[in-house]
């Protein structure tokens, strides 16, 4: 075989193995996206679960609430309960539909959910037709007990299959990227040796032609420009992978910033850069995160001040002389390559990306846009994932009427807020408060007064506690505040100042004023007038009791 042929068979597999490095990336991109995707449908299914589990708790406190007291308001996170629990029913089936396995033990758990939700309605049915004393014999047999210690025993069960399945996705995504960096390494090497030989044979059999030498050292170049692109395209897939998934598990936009920033400087290394979100107004833009350090952009921008969201697109500038946005800050140099991305997800603009220090020769500027187009597409949709999530939160803990947080969440903080006080000794109070003569409000005016009264109140309330306060809803027109860190006096005299502004509510309502409400009062402390949550709130709702029937509009504190 003769030199030159030789040299042809190298050089087409230095070829081969340079489009095995362009391929290797691209289909480690598709596989890891299907696994991202993977990890998603496990949290919804995790959500789910933890949506039933929430939504048969609701029902088992309205219930309790119902058994104590046999009044129907009690009965509202019941009601409530029952519907949320055929959507997340629902959902569970529709995700394991094609899977009999776990079919059948989603079956199993909506079984025990039958008999749990069965055993409730009986008990309620037995308190309302024949009293609490034919009650108690039922409710003492804690078949109740035992349907949701088992309900929690299966779901628990399915949560341990999803952990273990999550983790097996991650070591999947790890050796994924470990293998593909493995197969560029391998290449590279491979090109290298392959090179460093085609170099040798053209040096011995072509010393006389320059031309060809040129040649050779266009094809090293090249080939050491597509192992660092190469390699940098495998980095940036999995810091962008990386950054997907932290952003995929928190709830709330205030974490995005900290998460995006540090995540871009690894992206792009070199460069500097802004995130900014709309505001709720719609009329200004401000800077969430930045990263690099010599942003020459300022900290919030109008629409117009932006040609990016003027155009709708992408803009660049690269010179003085090109249509500059006006949000540059004056200090601004040239010549520094700038690009204006605008953030759009599902139609809707909800912020723009300004990056700075973009290449400077036409074909890496080309390959490094296409590069932010995606990251720009990444961060929007993972933006709205994150917003999605937390308004879906905050429907869940608040009160639509009130603004006010709803019992579940007075539930669930009490306990922690409880385990904190008793940890680090000191005090906590509770206060529980009713309107008076509200069904007289209702049944006079409307339930459009009840609300806007109800609405007032919940006003003044907030007007006059602490930051580290919390009001919840309680139910119908009965509050709850929760005091961290005080004590039974100050906790009194708050109360007190509660119930004399209620009590200067100016109520106008259909074009006249109506009578000022007012409010009765329980207060209690922990621990003086209860050992935990339960005991805590029925002292301070036996005080409020003994405050209607002493004629209303007071405080009375708990007796211990």
């Amino acid at each position: 075989m003769d030199a030159e042929k030789k040299l042809n068979i190298a050089a087409g597999l230095v070829f081969v193995l340079i489009l095995l490095i362009a391929v290797v990336p691209y289909r480690a991109s598709l596989s890891t996206r299907a696994t991202v995707v993977e990890l998603g449908r496990i949290q919804n299914r995790e959500e789910k679960f933890e949506q039933l589990i929430d939504a048969l708790r609701d029902a088992e406190t309205g219930q309790r609430g119902f058994l104590i007291t046999a009044k129907d308001s009690y009965l509202e996170p019941y009601h409530v309960a029952l519907g949320e629990i055929p959507d997340a029913r629902g959902a569970l089936l529709q995700m394991v539909q094609a899977q009999p396995q776990e079919l059948a033990a989603l079956e199993e758990i909506f079984r025990m959910v039958d008999l749990k939700l069965k055993d409730m309605a009986h008990m309620i049915e037995v308190r309302r037709a024949k009293g609490l004393a034919m009650a108690e014999p039922v409710i003492a047999v804690e078949r109740g007990k035992e349907y949701m210690d088992a309900l929690r025993q299966l779901i628990a069960v399915q949560q341990a299959h999803l952990a273990n399945r999550r983790g097996e996705l991650r070591q999947e995504l790890e050796r994924k990227s470990q293998d593909a960096f493995a197969v560029e390494v391998g290449a590279t090497v491979a090109n290298l040796l392959l090179l460093a030989l085609l170099m040798v044979a053209m040096t011995r059999v072509l010393k006389a032609r320059q031309a060809t030498a040129a040649l050779v050292q266009e094809t090293a170049n090249t080939l050491g420009r597509s192992a660092a692109e190469a390699e940098r395209r495998n980095v940036q897939m999995e810091v962008s992978a990386e950054m997907l998934q932290a952003l995929g598990s928190i709830s709330s936009a205030a974490e995005t910033s900290r998460i995006i920033a540090s995540y871009c400087a690894k992206l792009l290394p070199g460069m500097s850069g802004t995130v900014y979100l709309y505001r709720s107004s719609r009329d200004l833009l401000e800077a969430q995160a930045s990263w690099g350090g010599n942003s020459s952009s300022v900290e919030q921008l109008e629409p117009k001040d932006c040609w990016a969201l003027q155009r709708g697109r992408a803009h660049a500038t690269r010179n003085a002389g090109d249509l500059c946005c006006a949000h540059y800050a004056q200090q601004a140099v040239f010549p520094v390559g700038r690009l204006c991305i605008p953030l759009v997800t599902q139609g809707e603009v909800i912020g723009l990306i300004y990056f700075e220090g973009l290449a400077e020769d036409e074909a890496s500027l080309k390959a490094q846009q296409q590069m932010l187009d995606r990251l720009t597409e990444q961060i929007a949709l993972a933006l709205s994932n994150v917003r999605l999530r937390e308004t879906l939160r905050m429907q869940s803990i608040i009160d639509p009427l009130t603004g006010l947080f709803n019992r579940r969440y007075m539930d669930e903080t009490l306990k922690r807020e409880l385990g904190r006080t008793e940890r680090k000794g000191l005090p906590l109070s509770l206060i529980v408060l009713d309107l008076d003569h509200f069904k007289r409000v209702n049944d006079t005016f409307g339930h459009d007064a009840g609300d806007l009264l109800l609405k007032s109140v919940a006003n003044q309330v907030r007007d006059n506690i602490r930051g580290s306060d919390l009001a919840c809803r309680f139910g119908g027109e009965e509050l709850v505040l929760i005091l961290p860190e005080c004590d039974l006096a100050t906790a009194l005299e708050r109360a007190e100042r509660i119930r004399v502004a209620i009590a200067s509510i100016d109520l106008l309502h259909a074009g006249q004023r109506r009578a000022a409400p007012t409010a009765s009062f329980g207060v209690s402390q922990f621990p003086l007038h209860g050992a935990d949550a339960t005991a805590l709130l029925k002292a301070a709702d036996q005080a409020l009791y003994r405050a209607k029937h002493s004629g209303r509009n007071r405080v009375v504190e708990a007796k211990p």
